[in-house]
C-alpha cells in the first residue's frame, strides 16, 4: 500500500477570530559560587527582582539609582529544578500533548545557568529531561510501532500500514542486526539506574490516538546551521570530513524547517537520551576566562509528536493525511553574550563571540521591531533574515505557538554592567504579543472507546479456549406465574378461552397470596432485627465514648511525634544545607585553584607570545641589517671594480713594453672582466683577475661592524680574527654601478723605488708550516711575523704576504705566496687588494731508469709567446709568477 503524506495543520486565516498573549518571560538566579562575594540582584517578590548597582559602578550626580524589573514569575537562588520545570515547561508539554507548538529558551549573560536549567545533571535533571520523562509516561501505552510514521523530508510525515511498517523494521532493525552489531550511541559514565525520573503524568490524553515522538537536534555556530546528528562520511586516509551546513526551507504550510536534517523516531526516554548524548558529544564548547566549559553555539532540541486517530474497530491508524496532527516542542539553549575586555578572548575565541553576540542583537532588534509595530500600527520589515536563529524561529513570533523564556542571571556585582541590558531586554520581551493558539479538535466521528473496546474483546479471545462460558441463569422465583394465555375470542361459544383466563387468574391471585404472606413474615423478621440492634446501639453508646477518649490521647501523642519529626527534619535539612554549603565551598575553592592554574598558564602562553614576536623582530632587524650591509657591499664592490679595470689596463701597457723587447708584438689581449671576492663586511679585491683564487686557502681576517642604525656606511672594516674561506666568495655582477672609489685622502700612490723601501710587509705564516729551505724565498724587507691575524696587526703594514702549503693530485708539497697590498678604505678599515701568486713546487728526483727516446714534452720555440713561459722553468721547482687564469 502507497504511505499516505501527513503535514502540519496550516496556519489560521484572516477570518478566523485572533486572540493575543504576551510573551511569558521568567527570571531564575543563579546560586553564588562563593557566599561572600557582594550581589547587585535580588528578589523582593515572587514576581518582582531589584538591581543595585555596585559601589564601583558609574552614578549620575552623586547618587545610586535602584532599578526593579517584574516579571511572570522570579525564582531564587534556592528554587529547585522541578519547581522551574513544573512552573514553566509542564504546560507546554501538556500543549504538545494536545496538538499545539511551543517555544522555550533560556537567555542570560556567559557562566549565567543557562544549560544547567535545560539540563541539569543526572541525578538533578533541567528542563529538558523532565520533558521527556513527562511526555513518555503519558503516552506509553499508546505509541504506534516503528515506522508507521515516517519523515518526508519536506517537514511533514508519511503514514503507511502495519504490514509495511513491518517489512521496514525487518529491512533497517533485524536484517542490518544479523551482520554487524549495531553500536549505540554513547552514554555518559553515570549509571541509568542513579538518574532521578520525573513521575508527573498528563491526563486527558486521548486514549482512541497513535503516537510517535520524533527528536532532532541542532546548533548555530559562527551564523551556520550543523546537524549534531548527521552520520559524517569516514575515509580511511584523512578520516571523518567535516560537517556541512545546512539551509532552512519552507513547507507547503510556510512554516520554516531546516533541510535534510536528520530526525529519529524514539520510543523511551533513555532512546532519546542517547540521542541527545549524541549530539552533545559533537556540540562546540571551549574554556574561557569566565566559564570552564562555555556554549559557542546556539543549540536547538526540537521535539516532534505526531499523531492519528485508529480506525472504527480500533486496530490501525487511518490512512487519511488531513487527519495527522503534528506539534513541536523547541527547547533552546542560547549561547551566553560576553565582552572581549573581561573573557580576553583571541583568534576563533573572539570571532565565535562576535557572532554570538551578533546574533543576539538581531533577535533583540527583531522584537522591538515587532512591539514597535503592535503598538504603532506600523508595518515596518522585521529583519528575521539577518540572523540563522531568528529566520528558524520566525513562525512562532507570527503565531505559531507560544513563546516562553527564561532569563538567567549570574547575582555577582561584577556582572552588573552587562545584567542590566539583559533585564531591561527582558521586560521589553515581555511587551510583544503573539498569536494564542487554538485547541486541536481531534473529533472523528468515530465511536470513542474503540481502542478499549478492541482490547478487551482480543483478552476476551484469548481467553475463550480456556475459560467456557457461563450458562444463562434461572427466572426469578417471586414471579407471579406463567403469562397470560390467548386472550382473542374467535367465536362467541367460545368457552374455553374465558375458563383459560379464570384458571390463570385464580393462579395468580393464589400466588400473590403466598408472596405476600412471605413478605409479611419477612417484615417482621427485619423489624425484629432492627430493635435488637437499637438496643445493642444504646448498649454500646458507653464504649463508643470510652472509644472517643482513646482516640484523643491517640491523636494527641501522635501530634507530639509529628512535632518531633518536624523538629528532626529541620535539624535534618539544616545540615544537608550544612553539607551542600561546604560542597559550593569545596567547589569554589577548586574553580579558584583551577582559574589560578589557567591564569598561570595564560601568562606562560603570554611569555612565549612575546618571546616570539621579540624573536621575530629581532631575526627582522638582522635581515634589515644584512640587507643594509649588502648595500654598502654593492657599492665597494662597484668602486673596487673600476679601479681595477685601470690597474688591468695599466698592467696590460706593461706587459706589452715587455713583450716588445723580447718577442714580436701580438694583438693586445682584451681587458679581462674583473673579479671581486667578498665576504661579509671585508671586501677582497684581486688585481690580477687571471690569478686562480680556487687555489688560495683561507684568509683570516676580523669584521667589525658599525651596529648604531640600519643603513648607516660601515665606519670601520679592519682585517682582523674571523676566517673566511675564499673558494666560497662570489663574484660581483657585471651590471653592478660604476662609481668612484672611496679611498682616504691621506693616502697617496708613491713610485716603487721610493716606496719599496718604507713598505712594511706582514708575513702570514699559519701555524704548522713546513719550511722548504729553497733558495726560492720571497724579497721582503721590513717585515712583521705572524701566525694568526689580529686586529692591531693590520694597522700600520702596507704590504701582505700570506704563505699557503697543500697537496696536489701526487701528494706533492705546494706552497702558494700570495702577496697584496694593504690600502685603507673610505670607512676607515683596511681592504687587502691582491696582485701577485707565486707557486713553489717540489718534485721527487725519481729513479735512475732509463727513460724513453721519445721527444721532450717541451713546447716548440715557436708556441712561446711570452716572457712568464719562457721563464717558468726554476731551479728547484716549477714557478709561475704572474700566470693569468680564466678561472
Amino acid at each position: 500500500m502507497k504511505p499516505q503524506r501527513g503535514k502540519t495543520p496550516r496556519k489560521r486565516t484572516a477570518s478566523s477570530p485572533r486572540e493575543y498573549e504576551p510573551v511569558e518571560v521568567y527570571c531564575r538566579i543563579r546560586p553564588l559560587d562563593n557566599p561572600e562575594d557582594s550581589v547587585c540582584i535580588k528578589a523582593i517578590s515572587i514576581d518582582t527582582v531589584e538591581l543595585v548597582p555596585p559601589e564601583s559602578a558609574a552614578t549620575r550626580n552623586g547618587q545610586i539609582k535602584e532599578y526593579q524589573f517584574k516579571f511572570c514569575h522570579v525564582f531564587d537562588e534556592y528554587a529547585s529544578q522541578k519547581a522551574v520545570f513544573e512552573y514553566v515547561s509542564l504546560p507546554l508539554v501538556e500543549d504538545l500533548v494536545f496538538g499545539r507548538n511551543g517555544l522555550l529558551f533560556t537567555y542570560g549573560i556567559t557562566s549565567s545557568g543557562k544549560t544547567y536549567t535545560m539540563t541539569g545533571t543526572p541525578q538533578d535533571p533541567g528542563i529538558l529531561p523532565r520533558c521527556l520523562d513527562v511526555l513518555f509516561n503519558s503516552i506509553q501505552d499508546l505509541q504506534a510501532k516503528k515506522y508507521v510514521f515516517r519523515p518526508d523530508k519536506l517537514n511533514g510525515f508519511e503514514v503507511q500500514s502495519e504490514a509495511d511498517a513491518m517489512l521496514e523494521r525487518q529491512r533497517r532493525d533485524i536484517m542490518p542486526g544479523l551482520t554487524t552489531p549495531r553500536t549505540p550511541y554513547e552514554k555518559p559514565d553515570v549509571p541509568e539506574n542513579e538518574r532521578v525520573r520525573d513521575q508527573t503524568r498528563i491526563d486527558d490524553v486521548d486514549e482512541d490516538n497513535n503516537y510517535a515522538v520524533f527528536v532532532s537536534y541542532i546548533e548555530i555556530y559562527n551564523n551556520y546551521i550543523y546537524d549534531l546528528l548527521e552520520e559524517l562520511p569516514y575515509d580511511p586516509i584523512t578520516g571523518y570530513k567535516p560537517p556541512q551546513s545546512k539551509i532552512l526551507r519552507t513547507d507547503n504550510s510556510d512554516n520554516m524547517y531546516v533541510h535534510n536534517c536528520v530526525e529519529i523516531e524514539v520510543k523511551t526516554t533513555e532512546e532519546a537520551f542517547e540521542v541527545f548524548y549524541k549530539g552533545q558529544k559533537r556540540r562546540k564548547v571551549a574554556h574561557t576566562s569566565l566559564n570552564a566549559e562555555s556554549s559557542r553555539s546556539h543549540s536547538v532540541f526540537n521535539i516532534r509528536l505526531v499523531q492519528a486517530p485508529l480506525d472504527t474497530r480500533g486496530e490501525e491508524v487511518v490512512q487519511d493525511p488531513e487527519k495527522i496532527y503534528i506539534s513541536q516542542l523547541s527547547l533552546v539553549d542560547l549561547a551566553g553574550s560576553e565582552r572581549t575586555n573581561r573573557t580576553r578572548n583571541a583568534g576563533d575565541r573572539l570571532r565565535e563571540a562576535g557572532n554570538i553576540n551578533q546574533s543576539l542583537m538581531t533577535l533583540r532588534s527583531c522584537l522591538e521591531l515587532l512591539r514597535e509595530n503592535q503598538k504603532s500600527g506600523a508595518n515596518k520589515m522585521v529583519p528575521y533574515r539577518d540572523s540563522r536563529l531568528t529566520h528558524l524561529f520566525k513562525n512562532y513570533f507570527d503565531g505559531d505557538g507560544k513563546v516562553r523564556m527564561i532569563v538567567c542571571v549570574n547575582p555577582r556585582a561584577d556582572e552588573y554592567e552587562e545584567t542590566i541590558h539583559v533585564m531591561k531586554f527582558a521586560e521589553m520581551s515581555q511587551e510583544v504579543l503573539v498569536t494564542r493558539s487554538q485547541q486541536v479538535n481531534f473529533n472523528t466521528g468515530f465511536t470513542p472507546g474503540r481502542r478499549r473496546m478492541h482490547q478487551q474483546y482480543a483478552e476476551k479471545m484469548e481467553r475463550q479456549p480456556e475459560i467456557p462460558l457461563t450458562p444463562l441463569l434461572p427466572p426469578l422465583s417471586c414471579s407471579l406465574g406463567p403469562p397470560f394465555p390467548l386472550l382473542e375470542l374467535v367465536q362467541p361459544t367460545d368457552d374455553k378461552t374465558l375458563a383459560n383466563l379464570s384458571m390463570c387468574l385464580d393462579e395468580r391471585m393464589k400466588r400473590r397470596q403466598v408472596l405476600l404472606q412471605d413478605f409479611q413474615q419477612r417484615a417482621e423478621r427485619f423489624r425484629s432485627h432492627l430493635v435488637e440492634f437499637e438496643r445493642n446501639y444504646e448498649r454500646m453508646g458507653g464504649k463508643t465514648t470510652e472509644l472517643e477518649a482513646a482516640l484523643a490521647q491517640e491523636k494527641a501523642a501522635r501530634l507530639r511525634i509529628e512535632s518531633r519529626m518536624r523538629a528532626a527534619e529541620r535539624k535534618a535539612e539544616e545540615s544537608i544545607r550544612r553539607v551542600k554549603d561546604l560542597e559550593k565551598e569545596n567547589q569554589a575553592l577548586t574553580l579558584k585553584v583551577q582559574d589560578k592554574n589557567w591564569k598561570i598558564q595564560v601568562e606562560k602562553t603570554e611569555k612565549e607570545r612575546l618571546k616570539s614576536d621579540f624573536q621575530t623582530r629581532l631575526n627582522m632587524n638582522n635581515k634589515q641589517w644584512e640587507k643594509n650591509l649588502e648595500k654598502i657591499k654593492l657599492q665597494v664592490e662597484a668602486e673596487a671594480e673600476a679601479q681595477l679595470e685601470e690597474k688591468e689596463r695599466k698592467l696590460d701597457i706593461l706587459r706589452d713594453i715587455v713583450n716588445n723587447d723580447e718577442t714580436p708584438r701580438k694583438a693586445p689581449r682584451p681587458a679581462p672582466k674583473p673579479r671581486t671576492y667578498t665576504t661579509p663586511g671585508v671586501s677582497i679585491q684581486s688585481a690580477r683577475s687571471e690569478v686562480d683564487m680556487s687555489s688560495i686557502g683561507a684568509v683570516r681576517s676580523k669584521v667589525t661592524r658599525n651596529a648604531t642604525t640600519p643603513g648607516v656606511p660601515v665606519n670601520r672594516i679592519p682585517a682582523a680574527k674571523s676566517m673566511y674561506n675564499l673558494n666560497q666568495v662570489a663574484a660581483t655582477s657585471a651590471s653592478a654601478k660604476k662609481a668612484p672609489v672611496p679611498y682616504n685622502t691621506r693616502y697617496h700612490r708613491r713610485s716603487k723605488s721610493s716606496s719599496s723601501a718604507a713598505d712594511i710587509w706582514l708575513d702570514h705564516k699559519p701555524a704548522g708550516s713546513v719550511d722548504t729551505n729553497t733558495v726560492l724565498q720571497p724579497k721582503l724587507g721590513k717585515k712583521r711575523s705572524v701566525s694568526k691575524l689580529e686586529i692591531r696587526d693590520t694597522r700600520d703594514v702596507s704590504k701582505y704576504c700570506l704563505t699557503h702549503q697543500e697537496q696536489d693530485s701526487n701528494d706533492e708539497l705546494v706552497t702558494k705566496i700570495i702577496k697584496g697590498d694593504v690600502i685603507p678604505t673610505a670607512a676607515g678599515g683596511t681592504a687587502v687588494v691582491f696582485k701577485d701568486v707565486e707557486i713553489l713546487k717540489q718534485t721527487s728526483p725519481g729513479s735512475r731508469k732509463r727513460r724513453s727516446s721519445g721527444p721532450p714534452s717541451v713546447p716548440a720555440p715557436e708556441e712561446w709567446t711570452d716572457v712568464e713561459t719562457r721563464c717558468s722553468i726554476a731551479i728547484e721547482g716549477h714557478s709561475k709568477r704572474n700566470k693569468r687564469s680564466d678561472v
